[in-house]
């Protein structure tokens, strides 16, 4: 049987060969086991035990144990270091004499622990593996670990001596350590040489594993370690450790560590615990061929433990795998050169003052390539600088390829060691300049599956830590569908909002500026977008097939062919694959078509059947210009003219984003046009007017109103005259004054939404800050996020919402005209 015991992270038994051979007693009404004589073997070595263990309950058991080596022989007591233990143990020359004895006494539960003594100790004590030239010899020690009554506080590890020499180099060392929950009482000492390289003629190491150079040591301290801390009491340390020409390598560690020199020097001459000072003053090592050179000054470690020191070197990239385990399928390779300087102390970064932390210096990247499963296809980094100073880093030349798109970039990052550590805010601008860039690969869509079908379990969440300004230039961007050539504009993170500004490009045959926001401020599973645009001369076709919005907001662009012209501004949320929530937008704009020519549009092709008039199957269309206002999944259009021959048309009315359609036509037909079913028609509406008692005069031009209602694809058509209808200038007004008031009930529920996402956010901020005060409860998943940080976020939320509220008020008014 085989068995491994680790505690507080020290393993104390690896893989050890275990058994025991006891007669025990059983009383089961007190669950008491007794046993006398019993053996228990652990590697090669074998205990006496005697003594009894009761169990209480789940949680307590009394014992009284006394266990004992029966055996001398200093074998035993070495097999139980693994390294020696599992290479060629049986064929190990040993002599030397050795004793292991202790009991344990008393009770153990979750509020104490038993009485217990250990006693260790190796008098002449030797090995030497057959085949290796130089034993291990004049093993001495002498331990005694103990606790008398069960009180942590009055345990006592006295090592009162220990030695060793290996060849002629002896190595000593000696430790009383008491009192571990009070004073921490502690006198130790270690002196000694050591040659790595002959560590090979006493140790077997593993296969493959090379070890050489020279380590002296010569360290002492004594005194309370509690005073190091309340900063009073004597104290003293002092000495040195020394390492030289360092070389390791191994299977695990191809690239060896070699050429390590450095020194470490304690001083503390005053006998006061804040004058210790700890000094590398020149190190060096080398992984592989790549040197680094450094150095570390450390002062004051009970007060503030102050900190200088300085790193120069270059490091292969590749090699970092033997010092860290990476995940499955990631890699990384290239070379960087760094020269550091770095000051500080441990108290400013216990009050979160990185402003106090200084480093200065220069980090360079130079064919740096990066590839895990979440970048199957690899980030390269051509060459890149970091420039630090004492309050900013700089970032220059950086040129780099991602997703095939080459790019370059420089600017300025402000408190990055604060965002590093803390995760407060890191401010700063970047530029970054394109060549082409595929956003669908850069997303994980393609074209023949279209962005809106994409699954997303969220959508994207903006930072809240990063007020950042990104200046970019691209000179191709494909979208979806669409390509955006000439891209440049500003990208600015704040307060978890991005703020598009200023954004211009070439599409769809025409261009297009525009400014927006979006936000997971307030709502994180549907972000808050207000987009402002301005777009010219666009191919019609191509913009409808292009943009989901422009399908609800203009479906008539289906049937239309031309160049337009528009600007737009449009406020709601995106739902959580990131595609809009229609029912939530709100907006108003105006479209301008330069020319195009509208077809197979199925109102006008009713209409023209319901008239018999050919010249409304195709219209021609020219500097056509109408105002839009679109909420809760309608679309008021504001009446404007058109003329198609003769014909003059006036239209105006509504339509849903789900393509029902409530519109109305004010027409003046000559009658020239109108067919003999359409003529019929006119002459049977007059009659019916006429027996109402509504005299019409019928000339050469009639005035008819249309009204259309259903859907854009399968179309109600009634038609009437204007003098027994009504005006429809009147009813349109009455449309839009309706409409108005839909606006108006959409903004009391974004502003009731907002309150109450407020609301939210402030009750949870009370209830961890209670919390915190009350029981010393710290929320980790609301970083930064306190009482203070939301009443500025509230502020904010109502602030916004109350822009938008007072700009749709301006507006509604125009809804009248």
């Amino acid at each position: 049987m085989h068995a491994s015991f680790s505690y507080a992270n020290i393993p104390y038994l690896v893989n050890a060969t275990t058994g025991i051979n006891a007669d025990i007693e059983v009383d089961n009404r007190t669950t008491n086991f007794s046993f006398k004589n019993a053996d228990i073997e652990v590697n090669n070595l074998k205990l006496g035990v005697d003594g009894f263990f009761r169990l209480v309950n789940d949680s307590t058991y009394n014992m009284d144990i006394n266990f004992n080596a029966p055996s001398n022989e200093f074998k035993d007591i070495l097999s139980l270091v693994p390294a020696i233990y599992k290479n060629d143990f049986d064929k190990l020359k040993t002599s030397g004499t050795a004793s292991f004895k202790g009991f344990v006494k008393g009770t153990y539960s979750p509020q104490q622990i038993p009485a217990y003594t250990v006693d260790l100790g190796v008098k002449d004590g030797f090995f030497q593996y057959p085949d290796l030239p130089q034993p291990v010899k004049n093993i001495q020690l002498a331990a005694h670990i103990a606790n008398p009554d069960g009180v942590t506080d009055h345990t006592v590890v006295d090592i009162t001596r220990g030695h060793m020499e290996m060849g002629n180099e002896p190595f000593d060392f000696r430790l009383l350590f008491k009192n571990p929950e009070t004073s921490r009482y502690i006198d130790a000492v270690v002196k000694g040489k050591l040659n790595l390289a002959d560590l090979t003629k006493f140790v077997k190491l593993d296969a493959g594993t090379k070890l050489a150079g020279m380590v002296w040591a010569d360290v002492f301290a004594k005194g309370n370690l509690s005073a190091i801390e309340q900063q009073k009491g004597p104290f003293t340390a002092g000495g040195f450790l020394d390492v030289r020409n360092l070389y390791y390598a191994s299977k695990d560690f191809p690239q060896p560590i070699q050429n390590g020199n450095f020194k470490i020097q304690l001083q503390n001459s005053g006998g006061i615990a804040d004058a210790t000072v700890v000094n590398i003053t020149s190190g060096h090592i080398e992984v592989s061929k790549d040197p680094i050179d450094f150095s570390l000054l450390v002062r004051n470690p009970v007060s503030s433990i102050d900190f200088s020191g300085k790193a120069k070197g270059r490091f292969t990239l590749e090699n970092i795998k033997q010092f860290v385990q990476l995940e499955p399928g990631t890699s990384i390779s290239g070379l960087m050169d760094a020269d550091l300087q770095f000051s500080g102390s441990k108290a400013a970064i216990d009050k979160k003052a990185y402003d106090q932390i200084n480093t200065t210096g220069i980090v360079n990247l130079k064919n740096t390539h990066y590839v895990s499963k979440e970048y199957p296809d690899g980030v390269k980094v051509n060459t890149a600088q970091l420039k630090f100073d004492t309050k900013n880093v700089a970032l220059n030349g950086l040129d780099a390829l991602f997703q095939r798109t080459q790019f370059t970039a420089n600017g300025m990052l402000s408190n990055l060691i604060g965002y590093a550590l803390e995760d407060q805010t890191l401010t700063g601008t970047v530029n970054v300049t394109a060549g082409k860039l595929n956003l669908n690969e850069w997303m994980g869509t393609d074209t023949t599956t279209s962005i809106s079908s994409a699954s997303a379990s969220e959508p994207f969440q903006v930072p809240a830590n990063i007020n950042l300004t990104v200046n970019a230039k691209a000179d191709a961007v494909q979208y979806d569908k669409v390509v955006y050539n000439n891209v440049r504009g500003s990208l600015i993170l704040k307060d978890e909002t991005v703020k598009l500004q200023q954004v211009q490009t070439e599409a769809l045959g025409g261009t297009i500026a525009f400014n927006g926001t979006y936000s997971t401020q307030v709502h994180k599973a549907q972000p808050n977008i207000s987009i402002d645009y301005d777009i010219k001369d666009i191919d019609v076709q191509q913009a409808f097939y292009a943009y989901n919005t422009m399908q609800k907001l203009m479906p008539i662009g289906k049937f239309l062919s031309g160049k337009l012209t528009s600007q737009m501004n449009m406020n709601g949320q995106l739902n959580g694959d990131m595609m809009p929530n229609f029912s939530s937008l709100t907006g108003k704009g105006s479209l301008f078509l330069i020319q195009g020519v509208l077809a197979k549009f199925q109102p006008l092709e009713k209409l023209a059947n319901t008239l018999q008039i050919n010249e409304l199957r195709n219209i021609s269309l020219k500097d056509v210009k109408s105002h839009v206002e679109f909420t809760n999944g309608q679309v008021l259009v504001k009446p404007f003219d058109i003329k198609v021959k003769d014909i003059d048309m006036q239209i105006g009315g509504m339509h849903g984003f789900d393509q029902s359609i409530n519109y109305i036509i004010a027409m003046k037909v000559p009658r020239k046009y109108l067919g003999n079913s359409g003529n019929a028609l006119v002459n049977n509406l007059a009659t019916q007017a006429s027996n109402r008692g509504i005299p019409v005069n019928l000339g050469e031009v009639v005035d008819l109103k249309v009204s259309m209602g259903g859907t854009i694809t399968n179309p109600a058509i009634k038609t009437d005259l204007k003098a027994a209808a009504g005006d429809a200038a009147n009813e349109l007004k009455q449309q839009a004054v309706s409409f108005a008031q839909q606006k108006i009930d959409s903004t009391k529920r974004t502003v009731k939404d907002s309150l109450n996402s407020v609301k939210k956010q402030v009750a949870n901020d009370l209830k961890n800050e209670l919390n915190k005060q009350l029981f010393g409860v710290k929320d980790s998943t609301n970083k930064g996020n306190g009482i203070d940080s939301t009443k500025q976020k509230a502020t904010e939320t109502i602030k916004n919402t109350l822009k938008n509220v007072f700009k749709k008020k301006t507006s509604a008014p125009a809804a009248e005209q």
